[in-house]
């Protein structure tokens, strides 16, 4: 294939990549908030950038100030809504495309980097594999940074292997700009200063094998000053802001997860105070392993056993297949990737051996401290990304097997591979474009401003939507964006909180209510109204408890008729301010 053939064919595919992931992005905007798209957390990103760039500072509500966000992303967003806030829709549009170019350029950099110790069909297999993949075409369109910081590891990961680690004695300037690499991938995702340690780890263990001046040793100091140089301003103003490193949304996350233990199942209430017991650890590890099913390669299989055990009435059976088959899986890659050292053609490929443990990091962080299990699939997106560079050597070790085989035996791999695209694609057309409703927040939003007074302040645990869309005041009440609120939590006093901040209505899920604030609503039951809320009929729904008489007469009335909102057809609001 001659080099102008090839470049155009890289072109189209290139083209066919952006194509398919803008289509996804630009779906209506019900879509977007309805279906599992845009997550609850992706508008509180959304309205702190709003925030700013109408001159409210970091802060959610436009009162309390917050640290609660990823900076990098964010601080994007801010001029999209200077240009274009009067819609509050034009900004997320604008967010989804940038963040489908950011998906592109990370597929680019998973074949560069394959490409560096594998052919270019592997390599090209391997980014297809992740540029059309169902989770990375639903984490693209997230809203959230997952897409950009998936973006900044992969460049980082791409220049330490091309520029560092490849070079015989880099000059400093090399070590600098790999550390304001690291540096914007950790504003990007505070959890990228991993990748930090391991890289500075990996670079140290390899300069063990020959004699470093002390001058060589200077110059790698340039990369910790890069990453502080860019990461630094705003790890002061976190610890001066709020007296953490960590943001409000970080510290937020642990507590809340074992709060909500009871709500998933995971354990009893009182592990919010007591700390996680070993059932709620071990439910964090289990989850972490459900998780990785869904890594781009693999995710096709487990799905399918999951559909054959629906068609076929033996869902368990099916279920326990899989997993056994994962199991083993597993452990044939692991015992191929050890092999690598004993061969001189396939010993290179260790180079990258530091993303084995900067991927199994995070799994232990999340797993057994952090937790989170809610937000794993966002949380794991870097380990994907990974699992597609390692998936390239095996798609080479496998060809390279193949040509070995028979023609008949080739001819068989050619179908199986066809089934196994054709099943793909499926998959991935599916969760693109045949999505169902998920969250209720965008018709809750809609059921606010029908139903309070413009006047009132809403508090609201989850609020990320219903703050961005409702044209209400909506206070957080899980922490996340609003330290106050979870320092009262943490100290059993939010109801008390909640009448110190003059909150009229709080609105969410009947069973998060019950779990956080329960007690004090209870006390006071005679003067609170419950409005029953519940767009798809399962579950309790939500629920509006009012804590002070409406502000007028037609406020009052529209809440205690109010039961069946979910039958309103919500349009999206124009701009709040």
């Amino acid at each position: 294939m001659t080099k102008p053939i090839r470049v155009a064919l890289v072109v189209c595919v290139l083209l066919l990549v952006l194509t398919f992931h803008l289509a996804v992005a630009w779906q209506d905007f019900a879509t977007l908030a309805r279906n599992g798209f845009l997550y609850d957390d992706s508008f509180y990103a959304f309205q702190i950038a709003r925030n700013i760039a109408t001159g409210q500072g970091m802060t959610f509500d436009g009162i309390h100030p917050t640290n609660g966000f990823q900076p990098l992303y964010v601080f994007l967003l801010v001029p999209l809504y200077v240009l274009f806030g009067g819609n509050p829709a034009h900004p997320i549009y604008i967010a989804l495309s940038l963040l489908s170019v950011f998906t592109l350029l990370t597929a680019y950099l998973i074949y560069r980097i394959a490409n560096r110790y594998v052919g270019r069909a592997a390599s090209l297999f391997a980014a297809l594999i992740w540029a059309f993949s169902p989770i990375v075409t639903r984490q693209s369109a997230n809203g959230l940074e997952t897409a950009l910081a998936a973006f900044m590891i992969a460049v980082s990961i791409f220049y330490y292997l091309e520029r560092v680690r490849s070079a015989e004695s880099p000059n400093g300037e090399r070590f600098l700009a790999l550390g304001l690499l690291l540096g914007l991938a950790a504003l990007t995702r505070i959890d990228s200063l991993l990748l930090v340690l391991v890289i500075l780890l990996d670079y140290l263990l390899m300069l063990r094998r020959k004699p470093v001046p002390f001058t060589f040793l200077r110059r790698l100091s340039f990369l910790p000053l890069g990453v502080i140089l860019v990461y630094g301003p705003w790890f002061v103003f976190s610890v001066v802001a709020s007296g953490s490193p960590l943001q409000d949304s970080g510290a937020a996350t642990r507590y809340i997860s074992l709060a909500y233990a009871p709500y998933f199942g995971y354990g009893v209430a009182s592990l919010n105070t007591e700390g996680p017991d070993p059932a709620f650890v071990w439910a964090h590890v289990m989850h972490s392993f459900a998780v990785l099913k869904v890594t781009p390669p693999l995710h096709v299989v487990f799905r399918s056993f999951e559909k054959l055990g629906i068609w076929f009435g033996g869902k368990e059976g099916f279920h326990l297949a899989g997993n056994l088959l994962g199991f083993l899986m597993l452990i044939g890659a692991s015992m191929v990737v050890l092999r690598w050292r004993k061969q001189e053609r396939k010993r290179r490929r260790g180079e990258i051996s530091f993303l084995i443990l900067f991927s199994a990091i995070l799994i232990i962080s999340y797993s057994l401290y952090i937790f989170g299990a809610f937000f794993f699939l966002r949380y794991y997106y870097p380990i994907y990304l990974v699992a597609c560079i390692y998936l390239a050597f095996l798609i080479q070790d496998f060809i390279d097997w193949l040509s070995r085989r028979s023609l008949l035996f080739r001819r068989a791999a050619l179908v199986g591979l066809g089934i196994y695209a054709a099943t793909f694609s499926y998959f991935s057309y599916s969760q693109a474009f045949r999505s169902r409703p998920i969250y209720p927040f965008y018709d809750i939003a809609k059921w606010v401003d029908i139903n309070t007074y413009d006047s009132e302040k809403i508090g609201v645990f989850q609020c990320g939507a219903i703050g961005y869309l409702s044209h209400r005041e909506v206070i957080n009440l899980d922490g996340k964006v609003n330290r106050d609120a979870l320092e009262a939590l943490k100290k059993g006093c939010l109801g008390e909180y909640v009448q110190e901040e003059g909150i009229d209505v709080v609105i969410d899920n009947a069973s998060v209510i019950d779990l956080l604030l329960g007690p004090a609503c209870k006390k006071m039951a005679d003067s609170s109204t419950r409005i029953q809320w519940s767009a798809s009929g399962k579950g309790p729904g939500w629920v509006a408890v009012r804590l002070h008489p409406a502000k007028n007469r037609d406020t009052a009335e529209a809440l205690k008729g109010s039961s069946t909102a979910a039958s309103v057809a919500p349009s999206l609001p124009s701009s709040k301010r």
